[in-house]
């Protein structure tokens, strides 16, 4: 058994990664690692025993904890735990680490006896954060990732011992070298693999840290808008940071994070990327001027060529030529970097809104079919958010080295929101829909009326960037007419850069 860890100043990141089954579990860790480079690191560590070994490169947000953490077992995590400090209270434990406090918890229980599947389990159902994590004891490795899946996490396992048995890491592109099937570990999924005489079988557990109905319901509208707003006025209090900004549209999402960071720290910054000509410029201009915010904003005007530049960094970054992707996550990319280059190392962006309060125009179709239609459709969306948006957001930002932080999807935000009747969340009046009804009354005295009842606009074409994807696309000799103009220009660009690992995943 063994721990190496080297620390280094000035770079950051965050990324884990981990492999059972091979006598040289510790070199291909350190390339699975290697790959993940653009994450980071303020630090890098890797622990070994056996053919087991696992890795992380550290992203420094809070405190400046080395990792793998080792005593009787040993911990790597990717994430935020937001009330670590609440917990390291309850048990008197003094520090300035997430990750120590997690770990003294964890090793408590499995010193008392409790299996580490279960005491992992216990210990992260009091947890309100964001996480993909690994804990190994004895013969036992526990993979956990928080409910909502902010943080990726991917994986394969088999038993057959032909080739190594079970891989993990932060990206699937550090899995790609693997030639195996890669898949994304499931939204509070806690998952314990025995690794006794050397072979690997999965245990499952029926505990999940899922997302689940409330019991109680909020359909008093007074009393919905008073629980959500002090809901997300907690999350955001506990997301912002001395090197925080906020991803900013000028949208009721993104401008009520701000209006409420903006009680906290005065002077957080607010990033906006567009085409000069572009409704979310006009519209983040309109909106931080609004608030009082305008010497906050920090506008970073897009050119087709800077987007065309950027195209292949993006492809790369989430693995990914789908169309809709790659135009979805080229703003956030520019703003991450925008962010970064001022010494920003995290974003708070407005994701989640849509799925938990109803913001989407399908949303109305099944307020139609009922009330109890479109709660069923909320809680799918939430289940479904990571595959969906959040891995590709990470991957997008953690590329430029800045960790993204999503208020709406707090633990008690969620819980809260979820409570209030759907009624509150999508309205009819005089024919006309009001999605994300009760977001906007609890915004209500912060923001102005225009901002308050605005529509909000997909950010590939308030941006300005599906346009351009379009223009370049044709300019690359690829037919609008024939379809699929655009996946057909996006796959061009992954083959002449090399990016096999897309088409081997």
């Amino acid at each position: 058994m063994y721990t190496e860890q080297r620390t280094e100043k000035g770079v950051i990141m965050c990324g884990i990664a981990g492999m059972f089954g091979t006598p040289d579990s510790n070199t291909k860790v350190k390339k699975m690692l290697a790959i993940l480079g653009h994450r980071g690191p303020d630090a890098c560590g890797i622990h070994t025993e056996g053919k087991l070994s696992i890795g992380n490169t550290l992203l420094k947000i809070t405190g400046d904890m080395p990792q793998p953490l080792t005593g009787t077992g040993s911990l790597v995590l990717n994430g935020e735990i937001y009330n670590f400090r609440e917990l390291a209270a309850e048990i008197g434990l003094k520090t300035d680490s997430d990750t120590e406090l997690l770990f003294t918890l964890i090793e408590r229980k499995v010193r008392k006896g409790i299996k580490p599947t279960n005491a992992v389990f216990s210990v992260l159902s009091k947890v309100n954060g964001d996480y993909a994590l690994a804990y190994a004891c004895g013969t036992e490795l526990v993979l956990a990732r928080d409910p909502s899946g902010v943080k990726p996490l991917y994986y394969f396992y088999e038993k057959s011992m032909v080739k190594p048995g079970l891989a993990f890491a932060s990206e699937k592109k550090a899995l790609a070298f693997t030639g195996r099937e890669v898949k994304p570990f499931p939204q509070g999924g806690i998952m314990g693999f025995s690794t006794e005489n050397g072979k690997i079988a999965e245990k499952f557990t029926e505990k999940s840290l899922k997302i689940t109905q409330p019991e109680k319901r909020i359909s008093a509208e007074k009393e919905a808008i008073i629980y959500l707003k002090a809901a997300l006025e907690k999350a955001v209090e506990l997301r912002l940071t001395p090197v925080s900004g906020i991803a900013f549209s000028g949208g009721i999402d993104s401008t009520f994070l701000a209006a409420l960071a903006k009680r906290i720290d005065p002077y957080v910054s607010l990033y906006a990327v567009g085409l000069p000509d572009s409704h979310d410029i006009a519209q983040a201009e309109y909106a931080a001027e609004a608030i009082g915010m305008k010497r906050n904003l920090k506008t970073h005007f897009l050119s087709p060529e800077e987007i065309e530049a950027a195209v292949p960094e993006v492809i790369y970054a989430t693995e990914s030529t789908d169309p809709m992707k790659v135009a979805i996550g080229l703003p956030l990319h520019i703003v991450a970097k925008t962010a970064r280059e001022e010494g920003k190392r995290v974003l708070l962006t407005g994701q989640g809104a849509d799925e938990l309060f109803g913001g989407y125009s399908r949303h109305e179709g099944f307020f139609e079919q009922g009330a109890d239609v479109l709660d069923r459709e909320i809680y799918s969306d939430l289940e479904n958010i990571s595959a969906i948006n959040l891995e590709r957001d990470d991957m997008v930002a953690m590329a430029n080295s800045v960790e993204l932080r999503v208020p709406f999807l707090d633990k008690e935000v969620i819980k809260t929101g979820l409570a209030i009747s759907p009624e509150l969340k999508v309205r009819k009046k005089e024919g006309v829909y009001i999605r994300k009804y009760i977001l906007r009354k609890a915004a209500e005295g912060l923001l102005p009326p225009k901002i308050l009842w605005k529509e909000k606009k997909a950010v590939q074409y308030g941006t300005g960037v599906q346009k351009t994807l379009d223009r370049l696309a044709r300019d690359s000799g690829f037919s609008k007419k024939q379809g699929g103009h655009i996946e057909k220009y996006l796959s061009q660009i992954a083959s002449e850069k090399g990016f096999d690992f897309i088409n081997e995943m």
